[in-house]
């Protein structure tokens, strides 16, 4: 159970990075585009965190779908030893 609880808090900690992330590149992409527009150099830095972004959450995804095939697998042993000993 422990462990559960540090993984939530790891997860909200990670989020709470994305969005950060997320937020100071918005603000990056319209504070340059009100002040002389976009350039090379601007869009190559957006690009880069948004890639950043989604290569992270795409990696965090996976793992989560390996965790959460691990504790079917459990479950189903789990279930399969309680129907045994009933």
């Amino acid at each position: 159970m422990a462990l559960l609880k540090a993984r939530v808090c790891a997860l909200s900690n990670m989020i709470a990075i994305r969005l950060y992330i997320s937020a100071l590149t918005l603000f990056f992409l319209v504070a340059v585009i009100a002040n002389r527009g976009l350039g090379v150099l601007e869009a190559i830095v957006v690009t880069c965190a948004l890639v950043y972004l989604i290569l992270d959450v795409r990696a965090e995804l996976h793992e989560l779908k390996s965790e959460l095939s691990m504790l079917q697998d459990l479950e189903q042993r789990v279930s399969e030893l309680v129907s045994l000993n009933s």
